[in-house]
C-alpha cells in the first residue's frame, strides 16, 4: 500500500491539517453517501457493470463514456481499436502502461493533471490506477468525486464494481488522465 501522506489528501474544505490525520482514510471502504459530497456529475451511479478480467480500462472508459459523459460507446469498440491499434489483445494482456495515454485521448479529450480538487471541481474525472490482487500488476480507476469534509477521494472501481472512499494517496499515479469529454 503506498504511504498516505499528508499532500496526498485531498484538502478538506471546514478541517484543520491538524484534524486531517484523525480522519484520513488508509484502506478503501465501500462509498455511502454524505454531507460534503462533491461530484463530476449529479445523481452518477454508484455502481456499474463488473469488468470482464483484464478489462479495467476499458471497462472504465465505458462508464466514464455513458455515465459521465452521456455518450454511447460500448466497451467492445475500445477493446476492438486496442486489439487494431496496437496489435495486443486487451482480454488477456490488459492495457499497457505505455499505450493507456494515447488510447485513452484517442476517445476522450484530456487535460494536464494538477491535482484530484481541482479537476473534479471543473467536473472533469481522473482515470489512474490503484494495487491490483494478481501480483505485480495495477488496474485502472475513476476517480469522480471528493468529500469536502474529510478530504477522501471518491471512484469506481470496476474490479468491485461500485464506487469506494479513500485517502488520494491510495492511488498509485502511474499516470493521472483528466478526462473533459468525448471526442
Amino acid at each position: 500500500m503506498v504511504a498516505c501522506e499528508g499532500t496526498d489528501l485531498i484538502e478538506p474544505d471546514n478541517v484543520s491539517k491538524e484534524q486531517i490525520s484523525t480522519q484520513i482514510i488508509y484502506n478503501p471502504t465501500k462509498y455511502s453517501k454524505q454531507k460534503g459530497d462533491v461530484f463530476v456529475k449529479s445523481s452518477l451511479p454508484t455502481t456499474m457493470a463488473k469488468q470482464i478480467p483484464n478489462a479495467c480500462v476499458t471497462s472504465i472508459m465505458e462508464y466514464a463514456n455513458n455515465k459521465v459523459f452521456g455518450g454511447t460507446v460500448n466497451e467492445g469498440a475500445y477493446i476492438l481499436y486496442y486489439t487494431q491499434t496496437y496489435n495486443s489483445n486487451p482480454l488477456i494482456d490488459g492495457v499497457s502502461l505505455d499505450y493507456i495515454e494515447p488510447f485513452v485521448t484517442h476517445f476522450f479529450k484530456t487535460q494536464t493533471f494538477t491535482n484530484y480538487k481541482s479537476a473534479i471541481d471543473a467536473k472533469h474525472p481522473v482515470m489512474t490506477d490503484v494495487n491490483s490482487q494478481i501480483e505485480s500488476s495495477t488496474y485502472n480507476v475513476l476517480c469522480v468525486g471528493y468529500n469536502s469534509n474529510t478530504g477522501a477521494a471518491i471512484y469506481m472501481d470496476p474490479e468491485l464494481a461500485c464506487m469506494y472512499s479513500v485517502n488520494a494517496g491510495y492511488f498509485l499515479q502511474d499516470y493521472n488522465i483528466v478526462l473533459t469529454g468525448i471526442k
